[in-house]
């Protein structure tokens, strides 16, 4: 173990030395504290990231470390860890509070961010060490860990920049503030008026759905009227509006409604990142397969 060259087992000795460090920054520090990293802060974090990246890459002739993390070893163990991390993720429920300690919350747990972090920097050096010896037929290998690096960390530094509020609406009554998720009052920029809450319920009695009629007046004074559910939001001046809650006890009758306000200028980032991904295997399965063996003609 540790000789040269170094296989796929050193990969996972790397990964859950990473796991150990993560385990106790968390112990240490407390949970990824993403508020740290609101911008500017998110921009100058990520251009060193690309500037450590890029010295990584032109170092790895004398650090066997950075060569080895752009081969398939490092590829294979550090998409195993992540992706095992991830599934720990979706079998417990995640939530601000409660919950299992530290697998609860999942996207501020150190072990959690390392791991994905360590297969984006595997993934960024790849990539530049196949850009070097470009041809054709690599433009799926390099949309698959081009996507990788720019899914994860816009995903990771546009974190902080992500907002969430609630807005509590009457009847008759424009509403501009909003509250945040610590309950400080925000100007978003947009104002609500209700004009119509109704309910469908089931035979039981119970709600089917709740949805809420309004219209958006945005700062620049157009006004956009529509209908917003739990999960068919309102789209306005980069604001997803949705459905979220009314006064339970009046139901129908209720007199406001309360809608969640959600703004992510990263999403973008993170949805190109994806989008090539899928394009790589794409690529892959329509370019790459295997052609059929013609068969001998008779004479």
């Amino acid at each position: 173990m540790w000789t040269k060259p170094w296989k796929t087992s050193e990969g996972f000795l790397i990964a859950g030395g990473l796991f150990v460090f993560g385990i106790a920054l968390q112990i240490a520090v407390g949970p990824v504290r993403w508020s740290l990293l609101a911008a500017p802060a998110n921009y100058i974090a990520l251009l060193l990231l690309l500037c450590a990246i890029a010295l990584m890459y032109i170092l790895r002739k004398k650090v066997y470390l950075f060569e080895w993390m752009m081969h398939g070893g490092a590829a294979v163990s550090s998409i195993a860890c992540a992706l095992g991390i991830t599934m720990v993720m979706g079998l417990l429920p995640q939530m601000r509070e409660g919950g299992v300690p530290w697998l609860s919350q999942m996207l501020s747990f150190w072990p959690f961010v390392l791991l994905w972090m360590w297969m984006m920097l595997i993934a960024a050096l790849a990539t530049l060490n196949h850009m070097r010896h470009f041809k054709w037929s690599q433009i799926p290998f390099l949309l698959n860990h081009l996507g990788v690096v720019v899914a994860v960390a816009a995903a990771t530094f546009g974190n902080a920049d992500m907002q969430k509020l609630k807005m509590r609406v009457y009847y008759d009554s424009p509403q501009w503030i909003a509250l945040s998720e610590d309950d400080k009052a925000v100007e978003p920029g947009i104002g609500i008026e209700l004009n119509d809450f109704t309910i469908d319920y089931y035979e039981d009695m119970s709600p089917k759905r709740f949805a809420s009629e309004i219209t958006v007046n945005t700062a620049d004074g157009q006004k956009v009227i529509g209908t917003v559910e739990v999960n068919n939001p309102l789209k306005v001046s980069g604001w997803k509006i949705y459905q979220y809650g009314y006064d339970k006890g009046l139901g129908s009758e209720s007199p406001y409604s309360i809608f969640m306000l959600v703004k992510d200028p990263w999403l973008p980032a993170v949805y190109t990142g994806i989008f090539m991904m899928l394009a790589g295997a794409l690529c892959l399965m329509l370019f790459m397969a295997p052609k059929p063996i013609k068969e001998e003609e008779e004479f």
